[in-house]
């Protein structure tokens, strides 16, 4: 190790908090600390490198939503990313550092090219872009991690280097909103502040609990089209913008996923009807359909449900909502939309029966 000993440069403070974070992205899970944990770490700091990330949809709820659903699952892995070659953090960061972590090969090499990054800049110490570049040019378990989440490492870096051409995902603009939410990039505003700052801060996947995410996104959708109230036509709109959003973003939908797959059967009933968020939207922006109100408060349509009696094991992981029961999914709530007259069904009725010769 003497050649990573000549190389060393202290992290900047940016980069300290990079590598706290990266032992929480392990979960307590045991072992070094791998590529894919530094590369968590940093969708949790400051500055181009995280924001390099999250405009290619590598947020901090992205990437820890894919850490969670591989936890302890080897095999789910390619990249072995040289755990057997584990290094003494204080080999690499130096015998200052106090931690008494172990890196794998992989990491230890990544945080010693970006020291070298570093000193080619001539930058007193080395810091998130620096790291970043560095794990990018490897085939790593970082850059797997990546590529779970449907991004290239040539797509991250022309971010970094103010190259990016800004490609979209295909989602139509009026889900941007939607899909920004469940990346963690914004957060739903009707929820009390110290709820916003509780998600925000444990990286909520919204798409494995489609349910509540449809809850949320339903006072979302009124507001957005400036309603006076919230009725079951909004319940609609947001059944469909997560349902597609959620089809855009598998590796978030996917996470602890049951077998057979059926938290989505609701958005899955509406698109067999030739329903699409687009059009429900223009039809209600249109005002074109007369809607009469609702059979019952929507609280009737849009159930809470209650934490359980017994609290989820405390992990760095650990999300608020790991104290709920299992979301029953969208196929319950659509299947009451439909059995009475809401002003979800009415608009359904309008937009799918053909029209009088």
């Amino acid at each position: 190790m003497e050649a990573i000993m000549e190389a060393v440069k202290e992290p900047d403070w940016n980069t300290v908090g990079i590598l706290g974070a990266a032992r929480g992205a392990q979960s307590g899970s045991g072992g070094p600390l791998g590529t894919e944990h530094l590369l968590a770490g940093i969708t949790t700091s400051r500055g181009p490198a995280r924001e390099a990330l999250a405009s290619e949809g590598a947020t901090k709820t992205a990437l820890l939503a894919v850490l969670r659903h591989r936890q302890d699952q080897d095999a789910a892995w390619t990249a072995a990313d040289g755990a057997e070659e584990s290094v003494d953090a204080r080999e690499v960061l130096g015998e200052d550092d106090g931690r008494r972590d172990r890196f794998t090969g992989a990491a230890a090499r990544a945080l010693t090219t970006a020291m070298g990054h570093a000193e080619r800049e001539g930058a007193a110490k080395f810091g998130a872009p620096h790291l970043l570049r560095a794990l990018l040019d490897e085939d790593n378990r970082a850059v797997e991690l990546l590529g779970a989440c449907g991004i290239t490492p040539q797509a991250v870096r022309a971010r970094l280097d103010g190259t990016g051409d800004g490609a979209t995902d295909g989602l139509s603009p009026l889900l941007h909103a939607t899909r920004d939410r469940l990346l963690g990039r914004d957060h739903y505003r009707h929820l009390p502040f110290w709820k916003r700052w509780l998600f925000k801060r444990s990286g909520i996947n919204w798409a494995s609990r489609p349910a509540q995410w449809v809850g949320l996104e339903t006072y979302e959708q009124a507001h957005r089209l400036g309603a006076d109230a919230v009725g079951t036509e909004h319940v609609l709109l947001a059944v469909l913008a997560t349902h597609e959003v959620a089809l855009h973003h598998p590796h978030l939908a996917g996470e602890n996923a049951p077998t057979p797959d059926l938290r989505y059967t609701g958005g899955e009933r509406l698109t067999r009807l030739g329903l699409d968020y687009t059009s429900v939207h223009k039809a209600l922006t249109d005002s074109r359909v007369h809607l009469l109100p609702d059979p019952h408060p929507l609280t009737h349509y849009l159930a809470r449900p209650t934490p359980s009696k017994t609290p989820p094991t405390a992990t760095p992981t650990a999300t608020p909502m790991d104290d709920f029961p299992p979301d029953p999914g969208t196929g319950p709530l659509v299947e009451s939309l439909l059995n009475e007259q809401t002003r979800a069904h009415q608009l359904i009725t309008a937009l799918t029966t053909p029209p009088t010769p």
